[in-house]
């Protein structure tokens, strides 16, 4: 009867150890996947500035005077799209 007391609280003793690693490896998780979610921010606030910025770009060289009709008229179509972008992720983020 104490041989099986004794296994009965060994076996207790390691089932507290791993719900304790458990609840340790909970906690980590949730903590990777915050930071996860701050770099994924990060990294679509830094995509919008570089399509913001592609943006300008695109403008300000169809005010160029001597450019070419055809690039002129590609550098619109670019615009445009990128309008479109931006107008999906404005609608994406207000549902």
């Amino acid at each position: 009867m104490a041989n099986l007391n004794d296994s009965i609280q060994s076996l207790q003793e390691k089932l507290q150890l791993l719900l304790k690693r458990f609840a340790l490896l909970e906690k980590e998780n949730q903590q990777l996947k915050n930071s996860l979610n701050h770099q994924k921010e990060a990294t679509d606030l830094v995509e919008q500035q570089l399509k913001d910025q592609q943006t300008q770009w695109a403008a300000s060289m169809v005010n160029k005077p001597n450019m070419d009709p055809a690039e002129k008229d590609k550098l619109i179509k670019k615009i445009d799209q990128y309008i479109k972008e931006i107008d999906a992720s404005i609608k994406n983020l207000n549902p």
